[in-house]
């Protein structure tokens, strides 16, 4: 759907049509987070919804926040049903490691060279998708990018190597 400019109204149906996709959106977040089907949540959902769409609307068309990525960039979340399972593994070997021997999990924190390339819309993009969809994946929680020294900063119960999908994404190991 094109957004018109904030100063050049569009028509109320326009947006009434786009709230109303955006709630369903919503609701089928919140069917799918709380996992179940029942009369409560069906009933709660409907409020909850209602105030993301709502909030989603006031923010898309104040301009607030703008987030048009290029599509080779969204698409490397093909890689998080891979990077899920094989960072669960990783996390239960830890685990059963820490619970039946004597070596204890560790927490390591690293940096990795980091650098999101294009003009600055672009490279904020970039770097929402690349610690969003880093963040994701059980091994790895990402800190925050240092700016100055164009470094990501992520922690890790187990170490292994940086991700495929967050090199794409602009790091440089």
């Amino acid at each position: 759907m094109s957004r018109s400019h904030p100063k050049e109204r569009q028509p109320r149906w326009k947006t009434a049509l786009e709230w109303a996709w955006q709630w369903l959106i919503f609701y089928g977040a919140v069917l799918l987070f709380v996992g179940k089907v029942e009369k409560e949540e069906l009933l709660l959902g409907i409020p909850v919804a209602a105030l993301g769409a709502t909030a989603s609307q006031i923010v898309w068309e104040s301009r607030l926040a703008r987030f048009v990525p290029r599509l080779r960039w969204v698409l490397q979340g093909w890689w998080l049903p891979l990077y899920m399972f094989t960072g669960t593994w990783e996390i239960l070997v830890v685990l059963a490691r820490h619970l039946f021997t004597r070596k204890k999990a560790e927490s390591l924190l690293f940096a990795v060279p980091y650098e999101a390339p294009g003009h600055e819309e672009d490279a904020e993009m970039l770097r929402a998708l690349a610690i969003g969809y880093t963040t994701m994946t059980p091994n790895f929680i990402v800190v925050g990018i240092d700016h100055e020294r164009k470094l990501l900063l992520y922690h890790q119960i187990k170490q292994s190597d940086v991700l495929e999908m967050t090199k794409k994404l602009g790091a440089r190991p």
